[in-house]
């Protein structure tokens, strides 16, 4: 079940819709250009920043959870899942899961989430496309986020190619989101892993690089903002209960540019051009996902390059995401509060707000 920020989401949709975008933020951003950066950051620019760093570990586990608790297709820790919500199309605690076979190599899984326990609201379609190739598996993944009233908010689309076994193997993920009935992305990111995991442990090692690169047109702010990341220090723990636990730290390298200025290769290792990288921030933490997908606890901390902290965390289910990104000094930039699928509110310290959908500031 989901929790209810329908009414706030919607109610700054309609001021942005009215405004041309959000109202405006504490200071204009400043005007950088494509291949030199410079060592500040505007308040907008460090709240859109920061925000995003703390988002990046719930995303990348919001999009693979699936893979490792069997909701989507054959399960890569098999011995440790135990799925909550049978697939049988019926309404469990407000989630429907059901799996259509399409061929011998080839099944769809769906997995439904509402946002009332008797399966009337929609809040989440999730339709996994699996495909077995005989090394490994193809999947394409469709996501899509609705508000309380029906209104579609956003739509992730996600490649995942993956090679190897159940504990043992490599993973490339390919990743855009676009919101409402738009075909142009708002965000897309790029993720390259290698898990391994030792005889007869539930918990893996994850090494890797990332890209994410995210186009917010307000007015208001009319930047890019991106990062990129080596994956070294991370780990990935499925419990009795079928439970995911991503956790560790990771360094990322920070850009930003004019709106639209920016690019993320297509294929690993990601990287961004367009920009120079202007710093380097240090996230840390940890975020779990039950055994049937559901977002039930965040603690992520992050440090930007210039010494302003972000912290966001919540716990529950259904879950809400609280967090605060705080100048050097200690002065409140900005916080924000999203439900278990990223959808939400940013507000800045001068009282306007800012969309949040897919856990991505994008309006």
């Amino acid at each position: 079940m989901r929790t209810r920020l329908a009414f706030a989401l919607l109610t700054a949709l309609a001021l942005a819709a009215c405004s041309g975008g959000s109202s405006s933020t504490p200071s204009a951003p400043g005007g950088s250009g494509t291949t030199t950066q410079t060592q500040s950051l505007t308040t907008q620019e460090a709240a859109q920043a920061g925000t995003e760093a703390v988002f990046d570990p719930v995303e990348q586990g919001d999009n693979e959870n699936g893979l490792y608790n069997g909701t989507m297709g054959p399960a890569y820790m098999t011995s440790y899942v135990t799925l909550q919500s049978v697939a049988d199309g019926t309404c469990h605690n407000g989630v429907e899961r059901t799996v259509t076979v399409i061929s011998p190599t080839e099944k769809k899984y769906e997995t439904k989430y509402f946002y009332d326990k008797v399966c009337t609201e929609l809040a989440r379609d999730v339709v996994a496309d699996v495909v077995n190739n005989g090394l490994g598996e193809s999947v394409t993944r469709v996501a899509k986020n609705y508000g309380a009233n029906g209104t579609l908010l956003s739509t992730r689309t996600t490649a995942y190619s993956i090679t190897g076994s159940s504990g043992n193997f490599s993973k490339t993920e390919t990743s855009s989101l676009v919101i409402g009935t738009s075909t142009s992305p708002a965000a897309q990111y790029g993720l390259t892993e290698t898990v391994a995991t030792s005889s007869g442990s539930n918990t893996s090692s994850i090494t890797g690089n990332s890209g994410h690169l995210t186009n917010n047109g307000n007015p208001a702010v009319d930047e890019s903002f991106a990062h990129t990341a080596q994956l070294n220090n991370l780990t990935k723990t499925v419990d009795s209960s079928g439970n995911v636990i991503f956790a560790g730290s990771r360094a990322a390298q920070e850009y930003k540019g004019p709106f639209g200025s920016l690019t993320l290769s297509s294929s690993p290792p990601f990287t961004i051009g367009g920009a120079s990288a202007y710093g380097t921030d240090s996230i840390s933490g940890s975020v779990t996902f039950d055994n049937d997908g559901d977002l039930t606890n965040v603690s992520i901390n992050a440090t930007l390059f210039n010494g302003d902290t972000v912290a966001a965390s919540g716990s529950g289910d259904p879950i809400t995401v609280n967090g605060t990104v705080m100048s050097s000094s200690g002065t409140t930039i900005a916080t924000f509060t999203v439900d278990q699928f990223g959808d939400g509110i940013i507000t800045y310290a001068n009282g306007s707000q800012g969309l949040i959908y897919d856990w991505h500031v994008v309006k």
